[in-house]
């Protein structure tokens, strides 16, 4: 199993490897790619190209406010296609093939979103979904996870179901990241933001996927920023990292507080802005500015927010 185990990570490194995925044509995925290399033994059957829709796929355990005891979901937007693979024959469990896959994709550089399975109770009840389908089943296993292609800027999300040990889906939901050119705003129109509202969010100051190091592509707004601080000396702010809602809450609680210091650390060394002036802090994502049930809207909820003092 291990050697088997082992071929099978190799595939799958190279075609998942962020920054150099085998995504689809620009404009339109086409069927000679999946992202996902097939589990050893598998079948293919079917590849069907449900076009740039909405899918509404399992991200979390059972929601206590969810009428039924249902999991939470997310409303996904994007390029969508669904591949079906059988194993018959291949006397493998809907663990084994679950695990080795939530495996290569964590090994691949994705970002594991959630993972369940019916016998641990962890899916949520049974629900039916038109383009999802039934879930879940009585002995699957399910995991979602996600990673943005550096070439393309293209969130690529994916989620397998193994409802049962003969036969299992990948879903791949590719969807463009928000255009940051939106929040290219200079000092002038920031000073105005402070002055009519009090805050001003900055789309532009982008980090590493689910990190807190700083994009080349900051520099400009960061060096906005400065300018702002420096034409106005009186100017103290506090920085406020946002996040949307996927993962859990503390984690990106933590994670929108370092991104907010890496910030303030970026305008206090590189642009020698005093560190009294400056004051950050996390959010996590109890301040959306729009649905979290989309990619748009959570795109528009990852953000870092001056507030004047």
């Amino acid at each position: 199993m291990k050697k088997t185990m082992h071929r099978m990570l190799n595939a799958l490194v190279t075609l998942l490897a962020v920054g150099s995925i085998n995504v689809l044509a620009a404009n339109r995925p086409t069927a000679d790619g999946i992202l996902v290399k097939a589990y050893e033994g598998s079948k293919f059957e079917s590849q069907k190209e449900l076009g740039f829709i909405q899918l509404e796929l399992p991200v979390g355990p059972v929601d206590p406010k969810a009428a039924g005891g249902l999991g939470k979901t997310d409303v996904l937007e994007g390029y969508v296609t669904k591949v079906d693979y059988s194993m018959s024959g291949a006397k493998r469990s809907t663990l084994e093939v679950a695990r080795n896959y939530e495996q290569a994709l964590v090994d691949a550089g994705f970002q594991l979103i959630f993972n369940c399975s019916s016998k641990s109770k962890t899916c949520g009840k049974l629900k039916f979904d038109p383009l999802f389908g039934e879930f879940p089943y009585s002995d699957e296993y399910y995991l979602i996870a996600r990673a943005t292609d550096k070439a393309t800027s293209e969130l690529l999300t994916v989620a397998i179901r193994v409802p049962e040990s003969h036969h299992h889906h990948i879903f791949v939901v590719r969807g463009k990241a928000m255009d940051t050119g939106m929040a290219k705003v200079n000092a002038a129109a920031m000073s105005k933001g402070l002055e009519q509202t009090g805050h001003m969010a900055l789309y532009g100051i982008q980090f590493d996927f689910g990190k807190a190091s700083l994009k080349p592509e900051s520099a400009p707004v960061l060096a906005e920023v400065a300018e702002l601080l420096k034409q106005n000396a009186k100017l103290r702010l506090h920085v406020v990292g946002h996040t949307d809602n996927v993962g859990a809450f503390d984690t990106n609680m933590t994670l929108s507080k370092s991104r907010a210091a890496t910030v303030v650390d970026a305008l206090v060394k590189q642009h020698g802005i005093a560190a009294s002036r400056l004051m950050p802090h996390g959010a996590s994502s109890i301040a959306p500015v729009a649905t979290n049930r989309t990619d748009p809207g959570r795109a528009e909820n990852r953000r870092v927010e001056l507030v004047e003092m």
